[in-house]
């Protein structure tokens, strides 16, 4: 009788312990539901605020180009004046955006001393250096250029080909495997940027003799931003992997910034000469239009940086490049109403194929982990 009752006392203990065990496993089960449905409502909030900001901000670059000293090539002319235009405005942005995000965002989030640290780790900063050295000379300045020469308009809608570029340097770097819908979204991408380019257009426009000189240079920036953006997205999300978004953005703009003031300004200076490049820097600097669109375009552009970078650990890479990409037809209607530009119809058809190819690349129903790279 004894063992037979400790026996019934230690099944009554076991289902008692299960019927425990069952209910902790349904209330975690439910807060990773309610986690993930917080994860998924302010992923989508700030991805949707930097497609807007994003797009905002090609009203400030383009405004940038018609305001002293750049309004008119004092210094330089023809192919020169684009290009050290170019190396000005693009180094300058770096600066302030800097400035404006260590001073300001990360002071109102309360992360000044959290960047400063996180800039001093050097196993972290790397990868944030590694990161502005595509994200600034290649895409910030191809775009500066693309702009320059061809319109705000092709700049905005080419850069998003950096997707195309980002899937395959994971599937190089990282070993990622590709979907059918990854395929498929790569190729509709592709499409978008060929029509997008226009080779026709754009052997017309090179060859035209009222062109300016060097336009082919306007092309070849447009390239460079999209290669640019995609190769930085690769490398920046290695950094959020062990910081946060907010401390590791003011980093990543103070190395960039430091790459030009101390790298490519003098490099620069060397070949086109010191006296007409600094000068054309001082007049920029002492210019008090140029400077408020400057810090215009820290507040649209900078900002969006920010909300990008608060967008990869919530909803992945993959669906932050894919909710995002409504930048390339906001930017073409903040541009028609600012400035009544009407793009090229290929240039928006491209654009809509484009923004498509990113839906079908990254849209997935069931996880919200995606990312560009496996975890290594």
């Amino acid at each position: 009788r004894t063992a037979r009752a400790k026996d019934q006392q230690l099944r009554a203990f076991r289902k008692h312990v299960e019927e425990i065990r069952g209910i902790s496993m349904v209330a975690n089960a439910e807060s990773i539901a309610k986690e993930k449905k917080n994860r998924i409502k302010w992923g989508f909030f700030w991805a949707i605020m930097c497609a807007v900001l994003w797009g905002m901000g090609y009203v400030p670059l383009t405004i940038l180009w018609g305001v002293d000293p750049f309004s008119n090539f004092v210094w330089f002319e023809g192919q020169a004046g684009y290009l050290v235009s170019g190396v000005i405005i693009a180094g300058m942005q770096a600066v302030v955006f800097a400035v404006v995000l260590l001073l300001f965002w990360a002071g109102l989030t309360g992360k000044f001393v959290e960047s400063i640290k996180t800039f001093v780790h050097f196993k972290i900063s790397k990868w944030l250096l590694v990161a502005a050295l595509f994200g600034g000379p290649c895409a910030v300045f191809g775009s500066t250029i693309a702009i320059g020469y061809i319109g705000a308009g092709f700049a905005s809608a080419i850069g998003l080909l950096s997707a195309v570029v980002g899937a395959l340097v994971a599937k190089l770097l990282y070993s990622e495997r590709f979907s059918k819908k990854t395929v498929a979204g790569i190729l509709l991408l592709l499409a978008g940027g060929f029509i997008i380019l226009n080779p026709l257009d754009m052997i017309n426009n090179i060859t035209n003799p009222a062109a300016p000189d060097g336009v082919w240079l306007g092309y070849l920036g447009g390239i460079m931003s999209a290669v640019g953006w995609g190769l930085e997205g690769c490398y920046a999300v290695r950094a959020l992997d062990t910081t946060d978004a907010d401390s590791s953005l003011p980093v990543r703009y103070t190395w960039e910034a430091l790459i030009w003031v101390a790298i490519l300004f003098p490099v620069v200076a060397i070949i086109a000469g010191f006296g007409n490049f600094y000068e054309a820097l001082f007049a920029a600097l002492t210019s008090s239009s140029f400077m408020f669109w400057m810090v215009m375009a820290a507040f649209t552009l900078g900002m969006c940086y920010a909300t990008m970078y608060k967008c990869y650990p919530l909803i992945g890479v993959g669906r932050t490049l894919s909710l995002t990409a409504m930048y390339s037809p906001i930017a073409i209607i903040v541009l028609f109403v600012f400035f009544g530009v009407v793009p090229a119809y290929w240039i928006f058809v491209g654009a809509i194929v484009a923004v498509a190819g990113m839906f079908v690349m990254y849209w997935e129903s069931d996880s919200i982990s995606d990312t560009t790279r496996e975890e290594v």
